[in-house]
């Protein structure tokens, strides 16, 4: 799609979901007065992803109208049985190099992420989402999905939204450690058109989700107006044995296994650097020739202020050059850990300091301080070489840790800077290894 066509699409599908959730709930308020949609039991759906707007609905005062609140602008009806919630989160970047692969010292400032968010229920029962994206000076929708929300252990779900996968992109993106993904990231999707069913079982102690997608490249993301060639079967399941236990000190331990099993056929990506610089692609004539599975073990470890998630991600896929075909397994992990310097519960979900930065009020008021460091690395198959890539031109590995510091500034506002050193493995030794990656990167957002 022409970028003037996804800008207008943006644009109308935003107008349209708009006026569709006001025109529904002012139908639904004038079809029943107050007393009867009450005595009717209509109340917010729970879970998806409409449970912090219409977990709030329910807990005010019920009144229709529009709310201002931490969590966001909040419109709804009389009983809350309709809600639409707004808000989102502003990430601007810098990426500053001391040296790079071809050592040319790319430094950039961009708007990584501009995400209105639109969220909330309509009838009752029907959750939706819908986030355009348009950072990075190229509009496009990240999410647009509706959601049933009837039976909170088997929620179906339709539309486009993150693979059920990867633990580390299953994170909402505005819940950082890092500025950037680890190199695990590059096997596994990130978000695809599809259907899926999921929800929570034994008091949230087991989530899964399952469902058939539209396919994806490693490392990307989904078209959302067109439905190609290939498709897959993806699941995820994770268990925290004792997160309703009487044991603190394991309450925040969970894992679990995600895994995708589909087709491919056409363009193969690219792997790239913490820093987004290419360090491998395939050959041109190179297609996705057949079979793409991949497999995920996952876990992480949270307690007190410390924090530890670890993943192992396998993609095997089978790859075509004019006559020959094979199949290519490229694997990648990583371990990041962090500690809450400032003494802050940390978790999987948003992190807010105990004291927003105010120095008037005393030493304790800075906010919230976190410590992170990480390493992770990526191998391709040997066997890509010299066939499917070109092994002067790409490497065969990469090998990546970082350490970085990230200050709360409040629950609105959050600085990230981290130093990330990258370096690469070469298909022979005979040959010379790409220049290895050095980067300064650093993150403002502003969540809403």
């Amino acid at each position: 799609m022409k970028r003037g066509d996804q800008k207008r699409a943006v644009a109308v599908i935003t107008s349209m979901l708009i006026m569709f959730v006001v025109i529904s709930a002012a139908a639904q308020s004038a079809a029943l007065p107050a007393s009867e949609a009450t005595s009717a039991g209509m109340a917010p759906g729970k879970g998806g992803s409409a449970a912090a707007a219409t977990a709030t609905a329910t807990s005010a005062k019920k009144k229709s109208g529009v709310r201002l609140q931490e969590d966001g602008l909040v419109f709804s009806n009389a009983d809350g049985s309709e809600t639409l919630k707004v808000h989102g989160y502003i990430q601007g970047d810098g990426r500053f190099f001391s040296s790079d692969l071809k050592n040319q010292s790319p430094d950039k400032l961009l708007w990584r992420r501009i995400r209105p968010n639109f969220e909330g229920t309509v009838f009752k029962v029907l959750d939706f989402r819908f986030m355009p994206d348009f950072g990075q000076n190229n509009p496009l929708i990240q999410d647009m999905y509706v959601e049933l929300n009837v039976l909170p252990f088997a929620k179906p779900r339709v539309g486009k939204f993150k693979t059920p996968l990867s633990l580390e992109v299953v994170r909402s993106d505005d819940n950082f450690t890092f500025v950037e993904r680890s190199l695990a990231a590059d096997v596994v999707p990130i978000r695809e058109v599809g259907a899926q069913i999921g929800g929570a079982l034994l008091n949230k102690s087991i989530s899964y989700a399952v469902g058939y997608f539209n396919g994806t490249p490693d490392g990307s993301n989904g078209q959302t107006f067109t439905w190609n060639t290939s498709n897959e079967a993806a699941g995820r399941i994770f268990l925290q044995p004792f997160i309703a236990g009487k044991a603190p000190a394991l309450q925040g331990l969970g894992f679990g296994i995600g895994g995708s099993a589909g087709t491919d056929h056409g363009a193969l990506p690219g792997f790239k650097t913490v820093g987004q610089n290419s360090f491998f692609k395939y050959s041109s004539k190179v297609v996705a020739a057949g079979q793409h599975n991949r497999l995920s073990p996952q876990a992480y470890y949270y307690a007190g202020p410390f924090g530890v998630l670890s993943e192992y991600n396998i993609s095997s896929q089978e790859v075509r050059s004019k006559s020959r075909l094979d199949r290519l397994h490229n694997d990648a992990w990583h371990v990041t850990g962090s500690v809450m310097l400032t003494g802050e519960k940390n978790q999987y979900t948003n992190i807010r300091p105990n004291y927003a930065f105010e120095p008037n009020k005393g030493i304790r008021h800075l906010g919230g301080w976190e410590l992170v460091g990480r390493y992770s690395r990526l191998r391709v198959d040997p066997a890509a070489f010299p066939l499917f890539a070109d092994p002067k031109k790409s490497a065969e590995g990469a090998r990546e840790w970082g350490i970085g510091l990230n200050w709360y500034f409040n629950r609105f506002t959050k600085i990230g800077t981290d130093y990330e050193h990258t370096g690469f493995d070469m298909a022979s030794s005979k040959l010379k290894p790409l220049h290895s990656e050095n980067v300064v990167m650093s993150r403002i957002q502003f969540a809403f």
